[in-house]
């Protein structure tokens, strides 16, 4: 993985455990992707963060996430979040899982 990569990837998932402090779930980490992005003028990655939340509470804090974080100013030293989606992927009775997906560009 890219040092970069290491550095955006942990400061998104600092944003989510942030947001669950108020919640009863477990944030579980099942895989962490990036690619490298480019356009004419810009260069950057895209990030994949494959998370689980497990507990009681895991629905209303996926619902929590996709909504505060897409609009949270997440703090990349040299880089700037473009975009970022939470993508529900499953739900099941212990607890939900989602993906994360990052534009992020260098400054």
């Amino acid at each position: 993985m890219r040092p970069h990569a290491d550095r955006v990837q942990a400061a998104i998932l600092r944003a989510v455990a942030a947001h669950l402090r108020n919640f009863a779930a477990e944030l579980v980490i099942e895989e962490l992707r990036c690619r490298d992005w480019a356009s004419l003028t810009l260069a950057g990655g895209r990030h994949e963060l494959d998370i689980r939340l497990n507990g009681p509470a895991a629905g209303a804090a996926l619902a929590h996430l996709a909504a505060a974080l897409p609009e949270q100013d997440i703090h990349l030293p040299g880089h700037i979040m473009a975009e970022l989606v939470v993508e529900p992927t499953a739900h099941d009775a212990a607890g939900c899982a989602l993906t994360l997906a990052a534009l992020v560009i260098q400054d």
